[in-house]
């Protein structure tokens, strides 16, 4: 049996999106997900779902049951409001709809549900600020100490630094390795850990690309995006199928 997982969405006011691309007329808005995801769930043997940005939460409730997991994707950045801190220079776009709409999403399956999850990039940031986390709202302002994390430049499934996993979690299991490389594409990551959280990943600058929630309950999230590597490593495959058998797990204990 394919367990069905939902994936979340991205929502733009581009009225481009759809009038450059033909699909679409002038005054049009848009929800839109990277193949990337659907494709790497298919390949670890789930059905995926795109999850839509709704103006209610409990519009998503009648299919929350349905699901088998829930994989929070990237995108923009999280407004600082939520994790108690004031706009600072260097934050990039926000999109307050699918905050709100992310946020109470995120806080119903990590509260209320026991459900597999998966958060990816945004994902992994939003994951740390519901468990009370915060964020660095850009780091080249706010950790210079660092490398350049953001090479917007190079090819999606590019390895551009290496990344240490500590010994004994759940992303060291997958890997099977202390240090794998990963892409870097993000000018925010996660300040202070949210409670229940372990860091499980870092860079060898010490910024963190990977967590994991404390306990037997499958909760991983990393920083960068292994979705857009596995054409070029098909290991990190690996992420996703653990995701899955965990899904897969949870649709039996459902019955």
């Amino acid at each position: 049996m394919k367990p069905l997982i939902g994936i979340t969405a991205n929502y733009s006011t581009d009225e481009e999106i759809g009038v450059s691309s033909g699909l679409g007329l002038p005054g049009q808005e848009w929800q839109l997900l990277a193949d990337d995801y659907v494709k790497a769930l298919e390949k670890a043997g789930a059905t995926p779902v795109i999850l839509p940005i709704t103006r209610e939460a409990e519009t998503l409730s009648g299919i929350l049951p349905l699901l088998d997991g829930v994989l929070f994707s990237g995108g923009s950045d999280l407004d600082p409001h939520y994790y108690g801190e004031l706009p600072r220079y260097g934050l990039g776009s926000i999109d307050p709809l699918r905050d709100k709409h992310e946020m109470a999403l995120a806080r119903t399956v990590l509260h209320e549900l026991d459900m597999p999850v998966l958060g990816i990039c945004r994902g992994c940031q939003l994951i740390n600020v519901v468990q009370g986390g915060t964020l660095y709202q850009d780091l080249q302002l706010e950790r210079p100490e660092g490398f350049n994390h953001t090479l917007k430049g190079a090819p999606k499934y590019h390895g551009s630094h290496p990344a240490r996993i500590t010994e004994g979690s759940r992303l060291h299991s997958i890997f099977g390795s202390d240090q794998i490389m990963v892409n870097s594409f993000n000018h925010q990551a996660i300040k202070q850990v949210g409670e229940n959280l372990e860091v499980t990943m870092c860079a060898l600058d010490g910024l963190v690309e990977g967590i994991e929630m404390k306990g037997e309950r499958f909760i991983v999230a990393v920083q960068w995006h292994p979705e857009m590597m596995l054409d070029h490593y098909p290991g990190y495959l690996g992420l996703f199928q653990r995701f899955v058998d965990h899904c897969r797990e949870y649709a039996q204990r459902k019955k």
